[in-house]
């Protein structure tokens, strides 16, 4: 049957010369793939322009649940960005959040409360326009909460590591590699009680935001099954040097 979604695109990639796969995150069935037709035409109810990374999207399509891809019938943006295409920087950001995102929502399945920390995150990152350079790294804590691995921070205090592995705070040594010593543990902790209200004063440096960045990928790494190493950080990197 035609259903109507509201979705936010993470990416897409070559099926045939007519037809890509659009792997989207939808308000109502979580994260799904669909055929979208190739064409450059004007009156094309299904322009493939429409589908960058991050767009937020409404459109139809013949939805069965049992069916691995279902065809889009017509799309158009349910919300525009007015910045973030034109900006260098953002754009950049988004194109990492995009890959990051691509990796990080595996499930499908209905998450209202998911779905509306993206819609809300992208239109506020959207709207900014200063203190931005450290939205991905505040973005990426704040997902943590909703995809349900955000780490334990009881016991905390100077003299407590991080347990990347086991995501908690522990006063022992770990006998594995993925902790942080505690000076270091501190530091990230103050990241991990950001939010977007507080994001401006981080402050970050070239060097500090790149070994949040990099902290961040590990710990989604280990309790993510298969999660990779993120082709756009090169880009992030280079970015901000």
């Amino acid at each position: 049957m035609v259903e109507k979604f509201d979705g936010i695109v993470l990416r897409t990639v070559k099926y045939s010369d007519t037809l890509m796969i659009a792997d989207i995150y939808t308000r109502g069935h979580g994260r799904l793939s669909f055929l979208v037709p190739v064409s450059r035409s004007k009156r094309s109810r299904v322009r493939n322009v429409l589908f960058q990374p991050l767009s937020m999207l409404s459109f139809t399509a013949n939805f069965k649940k049992e069916k691995n891809l279902c065809r889009i019938n017509d799309v158009q943006p349910y919300s525009m960005y007015s910045s973030i295409p034109f900006n260098a920087v953002k754009s950049s950001i988004s194109l990492y959040l995009a890959e990051f995102l691509t990796y990080a929502l595996r499930e499908e399945g209905e998450n209202e409360s998911l779905f509306n920390f993206l819609d809300r995150s992208f239109a506020l990152f959207d709207t900014l326009e200063h203190g931005y350079a450290d939205f991905h790294l505040v973005f990426m804590v704040q997902l943590l909460r909703y995809i349900g691995i955000y780490p334990n921070l009881e016991g905390n205090s100077i003299y407590s590591y991080f347990d990347l592995q086991h995501g908690c705070m522990v006063r022992e040594h770990p006998l594995h590699p993925n902790f942080l010593l505690p000076a270091d543990a501190q530091s990230f902790v103050g990241l991990l009680q950001t939010g977007y209200d507080s994001m401006h004063l981080l402050s970050l440096n070239r060097k500090l935001r790149g070994e949040y960045l990099a902290i961040l990928n590990k710990y989604y790494s280990l309790h993510i099954p298969d999660f990779p190493l993120l082709k756009s950080v090169e880009v992030l990197r280079e970015l901000f040097d």
